[in-house]
């Protein structure tokens, strides 16, 4: 046999092997490009954009880092509600329509609400500063019940009925919540609660703490414990 033609021929079919490997690698790199997109990102059936989820679970964070917690929604009104029921606020916010005196007693004489009516009010006794004479009686600017359409009852109140009350413009002199802040802050028959002279008791809390409280409160929108949100309008909630 002559030796170059089988040369030729081995050639000839060495190469036609290295056609046909590199054409089935050639297939093999085409199906795995298009492998490779079908697992990608899919596209949106609508034709938009997908949302990031991922960025906004920061944002659904910091949201959920903002809400106050039941028990800090509790200690927001908590220290307010001590010093609004302790006795030398409840004597003239009493449940009823006679203030009450030392002790928790009813005031005497028969004073009630009624008795400015009858020509006798609270002035008549009470005058803007306490009395020098010995077991006079105390006095401040203003000195009186509220009225009668909001009596501004103190005594025996929940924390969150005393809250809900307090926040309540109809229940409140139509006051809003910084003028409600303005009043325990600023008022001087609230401020001689404080300095009450002789040996009576004042506020289990100083009037600098009480007024930072209800500061903190009122910042915080007015909610009361038992809610996630402070209502959309001050006047939400009723009395208990």
């Amino acid at each position: 046999m002559d030796m170059r033609r089988v040369g030729r021929i081995s050639l000839t079919t060495i190469e036609w092997i290295g056609v046909v490997a590199f054409g089935l690698l050639l297939v093999v790199t085409i199906a795995i490009g298009v492998m490779l997109g079908w697992v990608g990102d899919d596209p949106d059936p609508m034709g938009e954009a997908s949302p990031d989820i991922g960025a906004a679970v920061p944002l659904l964070e910091s949201a959920a880092a903002l809400a106050p917690t039941p028990t800090e929604v509790s200690s927001l009104f908590a220290p307010i509600h001590q010093v609004l029921t302790s006795p030398r606020c409840v004597n003239c916010h009493p449940d009823g329509d006679r203030p009450l005196a030392r002790g928790g007693g009813l005031h005497a004489m028969n004073i009630s609400r009624a008795s400015a009516g009858a020509g006798l009010p609270c002035s008549t006794c009470h005058a803007e500063h306490n009395s020098k004479v010995f077991g006079g009686p105390p006095g401040a600017p203003h000195w009186g019940l509220p009225p009668a359409d909001t009596p501004m009852i103190f005594q025996n109140r929940s924390v969150t009925a005393l809250c809900r009350q307090l926040r309540d413009p109809a229940q409140n002199g139509q006051r809003s919540l910084a003028e409600l802040h303005e009043h325990i802050a600023e008022d001087p028959l609230v401020l001689w609660g404080w300095s009450p002279g002789g040996d009576r008791t004042a506020p289990p809390i100083s009037h600098a703490g009480f007024v930072a409280a209800f500061r903190a409160w009122v910042e915080a929108g007015g909610i009361c414990p038992g809610e996630l949100e402070p209502p959309a309008r001050e006047g939400a909630g009723d009395s208990e």
